[in-house]
Formats: C-alpha cells, structure tokens, sequence
C-alpha cells in the first residue's frame, strides 16, 4: 500500500513532506491513548500552555511574514538583475523600486526579529517548565501504553511496522491482510508550538495524510 502526506507549508500551499516517520499498527491508537487518560485524569497546563502559545504565536507570525516578503523580494531582485548588467540595472524602474521595498523592509524585519528574542526570552522558561511537568504526568499516565497495545498486537497476530516518506512525501509498504491504522506526525511550519497529526484507518490501497484527514494539536 501507499501512503502520501502533505501539509501546507508556510505560504499556505499544501506540500508533501518527507523524513515523516509513519507507523502502522493493528489498533486504534487513540482509543488506547483515551482509555489510559481517563483513568489518569485531566492533562495539567494545557489552559497556561496554550496561552503561552498564544501570546508567542503573535510575534513569531509577524517576523515569518516579514521573512517571507524579504525572502520574495531578494528573489525577484536576483532575477532581474540576473538579466541586467551593472548600468542597465541601475536605469530599470522596477529593479529599483523592488532596491527600495528592500531597504524600507530591513528595519521592520530587525524589530519583528527583535519582538520575537524578547517573547523567547520572557515566555519559554516558563513553557519549559510547565513542558516538563506535563511530561511527568504522560510518563505516568501512559505507563500501561506499552502493554495494552503488545496485547492488542499479539491478539491480531502480526506486529507493528514502520516507514518514512522520502522527498515527494510518499511511502509503500506491504502489511498483511487485517484491520489497521497509520499514524504519524510533523512540525506545523506556522506554529512552533504545534504539530500536525493523523490516526487513519487503512481501508483503501492509497490514503493520503492531508489537512483533510489529520488535525494540528499543541505540542505540550
């Protein structure tokens, strides 16, 4: 079978991913996770650890919009004046008004840079702390995880397996016969603090893992 994942990327264009690590095993992942959550009871921070994402979340989008209508900018900078020699490129309009965008831009990308070290600064210790206290919560939490789904496994009779997406964002590989699911992860290109994720049952030869079949979820 073959399994394809693409998200968008930070222009808001959906494009496949490699190096995602995709796991296929004979159960449903998040039941199993859910089953072992109600007995330990409600996840701690998640309400203060959204709010730091929030308040972070803010200058970081700022200074990746900046960073992308420089990156943009250069770009068309280069190609102009790729074509154009020394003279000629001092005489094009366009060429030099795409000059001057780039100078106007420098000091609002230096104080969106500038924005986002100071919400580093003042909000990840306290996300690092909070971080690791939830870590412990999962840690004994998730005691059982391992297992529940060896169980699982051995009463389907076969065992998990695993590929990565190579550089068009695409996997194959074969799994018996039976009922399974794929899940896998990766870094939402917005959202430091945020991840895409699927669970997806295996009912078809292809299935594709696309913001239509995943969902972002904080990185706690």
């Amino acid at each position: 079978m073959a399994v394809r994942v693409s998200i968008p990327n930070v222009h808001g264009v959906e494009t496949p991913v490699p190096d995602v690590i995709l796991t296929f095993v004979p159960y449903d992942r998040d039941s199993v996770i859910r089953a072992l959550e109600r007995k330990a009871g409600s996840r701690p921070h998640t309400r203060e650890l959204d709010s730091l994402f929030r308040a972070f979340r803010e200058p970081f989008n700022a200074y990746l919009a900046v960073t992308l209508q420089l990156e943009r900018l250069r770009a068309a900078r280069d190609s102009l004046a790729a074509g154009a020699g020394d003279q000629e490129g001092s005489r094009n309009p366009r060429l030099a008004a795409i000059r001057d965008s780039l100078a106007a831009l420098e000091p609002a990308h230096q104080r969106a840079r500038a924005a986002l070290d100071q919400a580093r600064a003042a909000l990840w210790p306290r996300m690092d702390s909070l971080r690791q206290a939830v870590h412990q919560w999962e840690a004994g939490a998730y005691a059982g995880y391992a297992g529940a789904t060896k169980d699982l496994a051995a009463r389907a009779g076969v065992n998990p397996v695993s590929d990565t997406t190579d550089a068009g964002g695409w996997a194959t590989i074969h799994i018996p016969a039976g009922r399974w699911w794929v899940t896998g992860r990766t870094i939402d290109p917005a959202d430091p603090n945020a991840e895409w994720y699927w669970n997806v049952p295996v009912d078809r030869d292809t299935v594709r893992l696309d913001p239509r079949s995943g969902r972002t979820q904080s990185r706690y």
